[in-house]
């Protein structure tokens, strides 16, 4: 599934950045990495800004970023 996919308050495990450079090369450079937990803290309502939380950094992203990383909703398939 995508991030922008997950709901308010739910994490999930990246497992694949899709987006291509710069954008991805700058989604690393803030933490976005196979393996790490993201959360959802909040979103608009229209869903096209999302806050998300990677390291403990609170980070906004826009719709079409969050759809470029993919995650697993955390304890799915552990």
């Amino acid at each position: 599934m995508k991030l922008n996919e997950l709901k308010m308050g739910e994490s999930g495990i990246i497992t694949k950045i899709l987006a291509k450079d710069p954008l991805k090369s700058r989604l690393l450079s803030m933490g976005f990495a196979r393996g790490e937990r993201v959360k959802v803290l909040k979103h608009t309502l229209a869903k096209n800004t999302y806050e998300v939380e990677v390291n403990r950094i609170p980070i906004a992203l826009r719709e079409e970023e969050a759809a470029q990383i993919e995650v697993r909703r955390e304890n799915e398939g552990d």
